[in-house]
């Protein structure tokens, strides 16, 4: 409930937080109430027992997500120490992080739309700032992304209207076709520069890494179809093939064929990044 709802030393957190946060931390304690009787008997060595088997970025998320229990259970005096205090959850451990918080993944009506697009249409960072207005049919649901003819879905839709409301009362006379503009891409015809969406990224993740998540997330979906994530993407087949082997690889690896009774995290606990994210922003 501090999660959700914070209190004076925690801000509130997203309810995607809270889920993965919880949806991790629940095997773990359901092993060690075989037993245990309390947080404050938990060792360090139970901690480490609970994430030998998990590698890569379902470490990295269990880690963060045992440290944010034992922190709370510490400020509480619920526990006397923090088993978790020796772990090294740096970016070593894995890349993919954990949900973004609704501040974090969508601060201002550019940034909605720069991410909304990198989730549901694995745009590129340059697709993005080279998108215009005549690359999108509202009427039709339809958009444009680099030559590539797509159905726009009603989080994209709904980014793009509030973003165009902005642009139309902050630039009301710019003769500037595309569709992002800045302060001074308003002033001429050119599209905004490789730094305005670096400026315009979540904190912490950029935008190509939500793309390149969003692709592989849809390979894990579609049983590793390279054939599938070429047409739906418009990617080469050998991108295409990359990411199909990096998702069959992903579903038979040993991380996620650990038998560990009630032991190891369930391999439902973490979903890919771009869609926690859509979580994050209330898209679906």
């Amino acid at each position: 409930m501090v999660l959700l709802d914070g209190d004076a030393r925690t801000r509130p957190r997203s309810h995607a937080t809270v889920r993965v946060h919880f949806g991790l931390v629940r095997p773990f304690i359901e092993c060690w109430a075989a037993a245990r009787g309390h947080l404050r008997e938990i060792t360090s060595g139970d901690v480490d027992m609970v994430l030998e088997p998990l590698r890569g970025h379902r470490r990295y998320n269990a880690i963060t997500a045992l440290r944010s229990l034992f922190r709370f259970a510490k400020r509480r005096s619920l526990t006397f120490t923090d088993p978790t205090a020796h772990l090294s959850g740096g970016r070593g451990a894995g890349r993919t992080m954990l949900p973004m918080t609704a501040e974090q993944a969508a601060v201002t009506p550019a940034q909605r739309l720069a991410i909304a697009l990198a989730v549901l249409h694995a745009a590129r960072p340059e697709a993005i700032r080279e998108l215009t207005l005549g690359d999108i049919d509202l009427p039709g649901r339809r958009i444009t992304l680099a030559g590539h003819r797509q159905r726009l879905g009603e989080l994209t839709h709904d980014a793009l209207l509030a973003w165009l409301g902005y642009r139309r009362a902050t630039w009301p006379d710019t003769a500037n076709r595309h569709v992002l503009v800045s302060r001074i891409s308003a002033l001429g015809t050119r599209p905004v520069s490789p730094g305005y969406l670096e400026r315009h990224q979540p904190r912490g993740i950029s935008l190509e890494h939500i793309r390149r998540d969003r692709i592989l997330h849809e390979a894990l979906a579609a049983g590793a179809d390279p054939l599938h994530l070429a047409l739906v993407f418009n990617i080469d087949h050998t991108t295409a093939m990359a990411y199909a082997n990096a998702a069959r690889n992903l579903l038979s690896g040993p991380a996620e064929q650990a038998t560990l009774p009630s032991c190891s995290a369930g391999s439902d606990a973490v979903r890919p990044a771009a869609l926690e994210l859509l979580d994050a922003t209330g898209g679906h």
